[in-house]
C-alpha cells in the first residue's frame, strides 16, 4: 500500500470529491500531512484514512461539522458511548417527527380521497352521519400556533356572529378508527350524530357566511340546528387560487 494518498485518491477510497476534502483542510477538520510549498498539492498519510473514515460516520450519523471536530478532539471508549446514546435519543426523536408527518400526509389524502366522489354535488342534500370527534382549537387569533391545525382536516364552525375552528379526528365515517392525539389536546368534543343539510361551497371562506344563510332560507320549514360545521377540503395546503377551494357545509336538522 502507498505510503501517501494525493486528495483524488484519498476522495475516491471515500466516494468524497476533492472540494469537500479541499473544505476539510480549510476548515482544519481534516489536513493533509504534507503540502508542497510551491504547487500547494496536498499528500496524505496512509494512517489518515482512519480519521477521515471517522469524519464520514460521524456524518451518516448525521453530526454537524462542529460536533464532528469536537468529537475528534475528545473520543474515548466512554465519550463514544455517551455520544452514541444521545444520537440514538435524537435520532429517535426525529423519526417519530417524520413519523407524524407521515400519518399527516395520509391522513390529508384520505380525507380527501373520501370527499372526492362527492365535491361535485350541485345543491343541498340530507346525509346522514354518526358521530364524529374533533380536537377544539378555537379562534383564528390562536389558529397557526397549533399543530393540529397542521396535522388534521381543518373544521371551522358558524354560530351567529361566531366563527371558531377544530381540527377532525379520523373517525368511523372515514374509515379508520381514532388514534393517537397531539399533546396539546387533552379530549376531543363531539359532533352530533343525525342528519345533516350538506352542501359544497367553491370559492373563497369570505363567501361562505352568505351560502350558509342560502341554505337556510332555502330549507326554512326544517328545525336546523343553529351551528353550521364546515369542513376544508380543498383548500390553502393544496390549491393556489382562492376561488378553486371546496368547503362541505353541514347543518344539523334537528328533530321537530
Amino acid at each position: 500500500m502507498k505510503a501517501y494518498l494525493t486528495v483524488g485518491e484519498m476522495g475516491r477510497m471515500f466516494g468524497l470529491n476533492v472540494q469537500t476534502l479541499h473544505y476539510y483542510d480549510k476548515i482544519g477538520l481534516f489536513c493533509p500531512q504534507l503540502r508542497n510549498p510551491e504547487t500547494g498539492r496536498r499528500r496524505y498519510k496512509f494512517d489518515q484514512v482512519y480519521q477521515l473514515a471517522t469524519i464520514r460516520y460521524l456524518r451518516k450519523l448525521g453530526y454537524p461539522l462542529e460536533d464532528v471536530r469536537v468529537y475528534l478532539n475528545s473520543r474515548s471508549p466512554v465519550h463514544t458511548m455517551d455520544l452514541l446514546r444521545e444520537r440514538s435519543a435524537a435520532l429517535r426523536a426525529q423519526w417519530q417527527e417524520l413519523m407524524r408527518i407521515d400519518e399527516a400526509i395520509l391522513r390529508k389524502l384520505q380525507f380527501m380521497e373520501e370527499k372526492q366522489e362527492h365535491i361535485f354535488w350541485e345543491g343541498v342534500r340530507r346525509v346522514p352521519f354518526p358521530e364524529r370527534r374533533y380536537i377544539p382549537i378555537g379562534s383564528e387569533e390562536i389558529l397557526y400556533m397549533k399543530d393540529s391545525f397542521y396535522f388534521y382536516p381543518t373544521i371551522a364552525f358558524y354560530e351567529e356572529n361566531l366563527k371558531y375552528f377544530g381540527a377532525y379526528v379520523v373517525g368511523p365515517d372515514m374509515g379508520g378508527e381514532e388514534e393517537e392525539l397531539p399533546e396539546e389536546s387533552q379530549a376531543t368534543l363531539p359532533i352530533p350524530k343525525g342528519d345533516y343539510l350538506v352542501a359544497f361551497h367553491k370559492g373563497s371562506y369570505d363567501e361562505i357566511p352568505q351560502h350558509i344563510a342560502q341554505m337556510r332560507r332555502e330549507n326554512a320549514d326544517l328545525n336546523l340546528s343553529p351551528l353550521t360545521v364546515t369542513f376544508n377540503i380543498i383548500d390553502q395546503f393544496v390549491e393556489n387560487k382562492v376561488d378553486n377551494y371546496i368547503t362541505e357545509l353541514q347543518i344539523q336538522i334537528l328533530e321537530p
